[in-house]
């Protein structure tokens, strides 16, 4: 991945930002997973030289989601596990977003797939492919909460699923957010410049 020149230096109030991070195998499989890496470590360096103001969260999610830290980044490999598990990943960065209630939230998801696990009643991860219409609602009701939060979200499509397209065409018009499906060699470039989009839309008092 190309080097990302980055000249954004006037101060900033502060936002929460939440990488969601797919692992399912196929990303491995799709030829996804080098640059999805580097993009996470990439927009971690960023935020954490340019903004250490703000606070950062690399979320990872397959049949269930985690919390990644940034030492772990470089030696991830996703597991052989079937799932999709976007429902808990948001409800791991709802979390943080309430940890920092008066900091702007910016919410980015890359993914090649649409959802197909979520969280059961028990907390052990839901799978079933195509997805159930209890791993859709729970996803949903995730977004909600995000919407609630203000949290406007951004998918980053990298896989031409015309399925996967329809949901997350939902999602934004459901969240008020967007969509983008950038070519996967301009991954890290599309995520970086999503994220200083959003970041200098924080004016200061805000």
């Amino acid at each position: 991945m190309e080097d990302i020149e980055v000249t954004e230096t006037e101060h900033r109030t502060a936002a929460a930002v939440c990488l969601l991070v797919d692992l399912s195998y196929s990303m491995v499989r799709r030829g996804l997973w080098t640059s999805t890496k580097q993009t996470a470590m990439a927009l971690h360096t960023l935020v954490t030289t340019r903004f250490p103001q703000d606070a950062v969260r690399i979320i990872g999610f397959n049949d269930h989601a985690r919390e990644i830290p940034a030492s772990d980044l470089a030696e991830l490999t996703p597991d052989r596990v079937q799932g999709t598990n976007l429902q808990h990943a948001l409800a791991l960065a709802g979390r943080h977003l309430d940890r920092h209630p008066d900091f702007t939230p910016i919410v980015l998801i890359v993914t090649d797939g649409e959802p197909t696990a979520h969280l059961a009643g028990d907390g052990s991860p839901a799978f079933q492919w195509p997805p159930s219409a209890q791993t859709t609602a729970a996803t949903l009701a995730e977004v909600d909460r995000m919407t609630r939060r203000d949290a406007r979200l951004r998918i980053v499509l990298l896989a031409d699923d015309p399925r996967l397209r329809t949901f997350a065409d939902d999602v934004a018009r459901r969240n008020g957010g967007d969509v983008v499906q950038p070519d996967s060699t301009m991954l890290g470039a599309q995520v970086v410049h999503d994220f200083l989009a959003r970041r200098r839309g924080i004016r200061r008092g805000q």
